[in-house]
């Protein structure tokens, strides 16, 4: 086998571990249910992640590489800063119906993990990292200056609660009245 196809075959494996890590959780997923949902060997499972943790890191690197690019596409997509940060907050609606029945990856992994695996709720909160910092630059080019990190994270925190609250009551209009709240929000800050 080629370097290049177990770099594809990896990828494909990471992939699919993603959406079993958010459908499941990670202390929910055991190496027999990650190779049964890959359709693999645990050996073969073995050969690629040596460790769940290993495994964790492999997810959040693919996670956090198809946030950038995505953001990338934003960049490209949308041409003020505005249009920007209402696409971010969007999320929310275009992931509705996964968001009611799992919560936010980000955010469920993070909680997951605070509770028991703070070391690994770190490497999980990186994803959070990238959303901050980006979000940040796109307040700054609205003009909020040293106040950008806090709306940054004024946003992200509206979002999230939205989405717990929307999983907690299998609400999914929740979603769509509480976002017409951060609109409002967001023109406020583009003032």
């Amino acid at each position: 086998m080629t370097v290049k196809n177990k770099q594809q075959i990896r990828r494909r494996l990471v992939s699919e571990i993603d959406q079993l890590l958010y459908h499941r959780g990670f202390h929910a997923m055991s190496f027999a249910d990650i190779a049964r949902q890959c359709g693999v060997s645990k050996g073969n499972l073995y050969y690629y992640f040596k460790t769940k943790e290993e495994l964790l890191q492999a997810v959040i690197t693919f996670r956090v590489e198809q946030m950038k690019l995505m953001l990338l596409d934003w960049e490209q997509e949308f041409a003020s800063p505005i249009d920007r940060l209402k696409r971010y907050a969007k999320i929310a609606e275009v992931e509705a119906d996964n968001a009611v029945h799992y919560g936010c990856p980000m955010g469920s992994l993070n909680t997951e993990l605070a509770k028991v695996e703070p070391e690994l709720q770190k490497v999980a909160r990186l994803q959070m990292d990238v959303f901050k910092q980006w979000l940040k630059q796109q307040f700054k080019q609205l003009g909020a200056g040293a106040n950008s990190q806090y709306l940054a994270m004024s946003l992200m925190a509206k979002t999230q609660g939205i989405v717990i609250m929307a999983q907690a009551y299998q609400d999914k209009k929740f979603i769509l009245k509480e976002l017409k709240q951060v609109f409002m929000w967001l023109d406020k800050q583009a003032d």
